[in-house]
C-alpha cells in the first residue's frame, strides 16, 4: 500500500472518528441535565419552561437537535456560556494558547529527560546506573501529580518563596507545573525507550553492524535509537495529545488558566456548552496528533508504506 493510499485511509478513519464522537458528547451531555431550567431562574413557571424549550427547539426529536447542533458547529456556532452570557467558543479559544505552552514546555522537559534517559539505561543494562534510572522512572510514574504539585509548591513557592504559588504572571509560573507534567512523561518515555532499545539492541544485525567494525555509537545512535524510536513516538504523540487536552488535575492545582481548569469550573456550574466544546476540542487534538504521527512513521520507516 502507497504511502498516499495508507494516509488516506487514515484520514478517512480520524473524520469518522471526530464524527463519532460528537455524537457521543451530544447524547451525554443532553442526558446530563436540562439547559433550561439552568437559563431561566428558579421562580419560573411551568410554561415559561416549556415557551423557553419550544423556542430554543429541545422539543424537537433527536436527530434533527443533533444536526442543528453539527450545522451550527461546522459555522464555528456552539452556542452561548450559561456562566459567562458570552459565546462559548470565544471562552474556550482564549484559555487553548495558556494549554498549549504548558503542553509544549512540559514535553519538552519530558524528551529532555526521558530520551538520554532511557538510552543509557539500555546501553548499560543491569548496572547501578540502570538500576538507578529504572528506579526514578517508576517512582516518577506512580507518584501522583496532584502530590508533586502540591508538594512542589509547599517548597519552592511558600518555604523558599523561589516560585509564585500558581497563575500566569510570568514565565517563572510556568516552571512548576510544566515539571509536574512532564515528570510522569519523561518516565514514560525512559521506560518504553529502554524496552525498545534493548531488545534492538539484541537482533543480528546489531551483531553485523559490530562485526563490521562501526563505532558504538554510530550503532547505538544510527540503528538502536532510530529504530526504537518508531514505536517511542506513539508513547510520545498519545502523552503529548493528553497534556494538549488540558491537563485537569494540574491546571486546578496551579490555577492555570487554561482549558483543564476551565473544563472542571464548566462542570461545577453545569456550563454544557463549554464542556461540550473542550470535549470535542480534546478528542480533535487526540485524532490530529495520532494522525501526526502515521506520518513521521511513513517518515522513519519507509516499510510502513507496505503495509
Amino acid at each position: 500500500m502507497g504511502m498516499a493510499k495508507y494516509l488516506g485511509k487514515r484520514f478517512i478513519q480520524s473524520i469518522i472518528a471526530v464524527f463519532g464522537i460528537t455524537i457521543i458528547v451530544f447524547i451525554v451531555l443532553n442526558i446530563a441535565g436540562d439547559p433550561v431550567k439552568l437559563m431561566l431562574p428558579d421562580t419560573a413557571s411551568y410554561q415559561e419552561i416549556e415557551e423557553m424549550r419550544q423556542k430554543m427547539g429541545y422539543n424537537d426529536p433527536l436527530i434533527v437537535q443533533y444536526l442543528r447542533f453539527l450545522g451550527n458547529a461546522l459555522r464555528g456556532d456552539f452556542g452561548t456560556s450559561y456562566k459567562y452570557n458570552e459565546p462559548a467558543l470565544q471562552i474556550v479559544l482564549e484559555r487553548i494558547p495558556a494549554t498549549v505552552t504548558l503542553a509544549v514546555s512540559s514535553m519538552m522537559i519530558a524528551l529532555v529527560i526521558g530520551i538520554p534517559a532511557g538510552m543509557i539505561s539500555a546501553v548499560k543494562r543491569n548496572s547501578i546506573t540502570d538500576t538507578v534510572i529504572r528506579s526514578l522512572a517508576l517512582l516518577g510514574q506512580c507518584v501522583p501529580a496532584f502530590w508533586l504539585g502540591i508538594m512542589m509548591m509547599l517548597l519552592f513557592a511558600v518555604k523558599l518563596k523561589w516560585l509564585p504559588t500558581s497563575g500566569f504572571d510570568t514565565w517563572s509560573s510556568l516552571l512548576m507545573p510544566s515539571l509536574t507534567l512532564g515528570v510522569f512523561t519523561a518516565a514514560t518515555i525512559t521506560r518504553m525507550l529502554r524496552s525498545s532499545m534493548i531488545e534492538i539492541l539484541g537482533k543480528e544485525y546489531i551483531d553485523v553492524a559490530k562485526a563490521k567494525g562501526l563505532g558504538r555509537y554510530v550503532i547505538i545512535i544510527k540503528h538502536a535509537f532510530k529504530n526504537a524510536l518508531s514505536s517511542v513516538m506513539t508513547v510520545i504523540g498519545l502523552q503529548f495529545s493528553s497534556l494538549l487536552g488540558g491537563a485537569v488535575i494540574t491546571e486546578t492545582v496551579f490555577a492555570w488558566p487554561g482549558i483543564g481548569r476551565l473544563l472542571v469550573q464548566s462542570i461545577e456550574n453545569s456550563d454544557f456548552m463549554v464542556v461540550e466544546i473542550i470535549v470535542i476540542f480534546m478528542a480533535f487534538a487526540i485524532v490530529i496528533i495520532n494522525f501526526i504521527v502515521d506520518i513521521l512513521y511513513c517518515l522513519i520507516n519507509p516499510r510502513i508504506k507496505l503495509q
